[in-house]
């Protein structure tokens, strides 16, 4: 008799209605009970997408993993385990990672070639499965858009509230008052061409509006988002972009999602109430474009443009350059001296520049952390770079992971020790009370031999797991592979230091080994990383490239 649990899934809101769970749920209490196993625990995610990872009773099933709670999990198919074969795979290699028995639809995973070949056919057919699902169900709400019915993705429309379909009405937007009020007023101002966006903001804030969420603070985005919508002109367009994954900073290979905008022949147009007319909303695009097009500087990139983050809000530093003026002060006015005009280049603060945009009486938390010259933190950083990186005594002082790693992977063996000689202490017990049994004549000699044998081949394989563990130990207390990997890593971060002879290759040494310098008054900090060869398995579980990371601190004086 094991102890056992299952895991149950189901997606839509339509499924958790009508309640298909319970058949699983029932199915697989059949299946545990035909087994003669016990059931310990039930694991139920109710509305939850199989294409996702993050639903909770599949994060508290692989927390449970760790733990002796169960021995045994089961699964009604392979489609509820995830949709995707690469989730599938995972999930399944992790269970058994932890000695964990996999039931599926009744049958024993056993991790072979065969059932891994099985299960990522099945995968690959439910993935199948769910791109029909989805196809079929963008297919059926274009061909409801074209015949003119509203769907719900206008929902969160600035001056409308949706209004749900019924048995009576199809859904629709409807006008709210105090919200389009907001909007014809941000329309009539940007069209008398009197104000910016920063003045619009400013005039909401002071007059006390509120956003859409119920917020007083207007960020500018919003205000340029109102303006650009068509649907305040009585047409609300659908299918108009997808989303694709793409390099948005392609020197540190940062990959987002980006809107591409489809053929304007394939948006579909709903028509809606409008709340300004036409002929406003083509004056506001129009000064919109004759904006876009004036002379804008264009974007210089800084040694450590991307790199730098405030050390107070911890957003990243914008770098900006222009030409200013000198002024002084003669009985208290400020006055310009002609013809003096130097250039500025400095690192600041994104949300200091934006909170600037606001009103001073709105309650927000702004950052005070102020502007660093490129001419005083470049030096510096490249000083702390040459003095520290280079020199293996000093970075080692550095490193902040190494001890944590080795220590941390200690632990971890030093609990599957533990775990192993539990294991053979339950064996031990189990054979026992079999040997009783037989003892006792509850048990045939075939059965006896039979479950003898059976336990003779798990001992056997805790004892190689306890030697495989064992002969692990001794490296984790070595410091050579630390001390290798720093002398490599500084001897050829040193040659590439002595090229760096112009500023594109200043610039790419940087990105290479520098994730970030957090700034603060009078403090620097400059965060990278160095590749080390860790054994196998002392690299962490997310399986990614073995590194440590480092801190570097300096002062501004310095």
């Amino acid at each position: 008799m094991k102890r056992a649990v299952f895991y149950a899934r189901v997606s839509t809101e339509s499924q958790k209605d009508e309640g298909t769970i319970e058949s699983q749920i029932a199915a697989l209490r059949k299946q545990v009970i035909e087994a003669g196993n016990v059931l310990v625990k039930e694991y139920a995610d109710n509305g939850y997408s199989g294409a996702k990872m993050d639903r909770p009773a599949l994060e508290q099933l692989r927390k449970d993993l760790k733990t002796e709670l169960f021995d045994v999990v089961y699964f009604h198919n392979t489609d509820r385990i995830a949709r995707d074969v690469t989730y599938q795979n995972l999930i399944i290699t992790e269970i058994l990672k932890y000695k964990k028995q996999v039931v599926i639809n009744g049958k024993d995973y056993v991790h072979n070639p065969e059932n891994k070949f099985e299960l990522t056919v099945l995968g690959a057919v439910s993935e199948l499965e769910r791109a029909k699902m989805l196809e079929r169900s963008q297919r059926g709400k274009q061909h409801r858009l074209r015949q003119g019915f509203l769907l719900s993705y206008g929902y969160n429309v600035y001056g409308y509230t949706y209004v749900p379909r019924s048995d009576n009405a199809p859904a629709e937007l409807a006008i709210k008052e105090n919200e389009a009020k907001i909007v014809r007023y941000i329309f009539e101002t940007y069209a008398s061409r009197k104000s910016s966006w920063t003045k619009i903001v400013r005039s909401l804030e002071n007059m006390g509006a509120v956003t859409k969420t119920g917020k007083k603070h207007w960020p500018v985005h919003t205000v340029k988002q109102i303006l650009k919508n068509s649907t305040y002109s009585g047409i609300r367009y659908f299918n108009t972009c997808r989303h694709v994954k793409t390099e948005s900073h392609p020197l540190r290979k940062i990959k987002y999602g980006k809107k591409v905008f489809r053929d304007r022949s394939e948006w579909i147009a709903v028509k809606v109430p409008a709340i300004v007319s036409q002929k406003m909303f083509d004056e506001v695009q129009e000064r919109i474009a004759t904006e876009k097009q004036k002379y804008r500087k264009p974007r210089e990139v800084k040694l450590l443009s991307n790199l730098v983050r405030c050390g107070e809000c911890g957003r990243f530093c914008v770098a900006y350059h222009r030409y200013m003026r000198h002024y002084y002060k003669y009985k208290g006015v400020t006055v310009k001296v002609s013809g003096n005009v130097y250039y500025k280049s400095a690192y600041k603060c994104n949300r200091r520049y934006m909170d600037r945009v606001h009103i001073k009486s709105l309650d927000i938390k702004r950052c005070t952390n102020p502007e660093v010259s490129t001419r005083v933190l470049e030096p510096i950083v490249w000083q702390l770079i040459e003095t520290t990186m280079l020199q293996p005594a000093r970075l080692k002082k550095c490193l902040t992971s190494a001890e944590a790693r080795i220590r941390s992977t200690q632990l971890q063996m030093e609990k599957e020790l533990k775990a192993l000689e539990e294991r053979e202490q339950h064996l031990k017990t189990e054979r026992r009370m079999v040997l009783d049994r037989y003892a006792t004549g509850n048990l045939n000699k075939d059965k006896y031999v039979e479950q003898s044998l059976w336990f003779d081949n798990e001992a056997n394989k805790l004892k190689l797991e306890r030697t495989e563990l064992i002969k692990r130990i001794p490296i984790l207390h070595s410091k050579d592979v630390i001390d290798v990997s720093l002398r490599i890593f500084c001897e050829t971060t040193r040659v590439r230091f002595e090229k760096c002879t112009n500023f594109e290759i200043r610039r790419q040494f940087l990105l290479d080994f520098i994730e970030e310098v957090v700034y603060v008054p009078e403090k620097i900090t400059v965060k990278g990383f160095m590749p080390v060869q860790l054994p196998t398995y002392a690299t962490d579980q997310t399986g990614e490239t073995n590194r440590i990371e480092f801190r570097i601190e300096g002062n501004k004086s310095e």
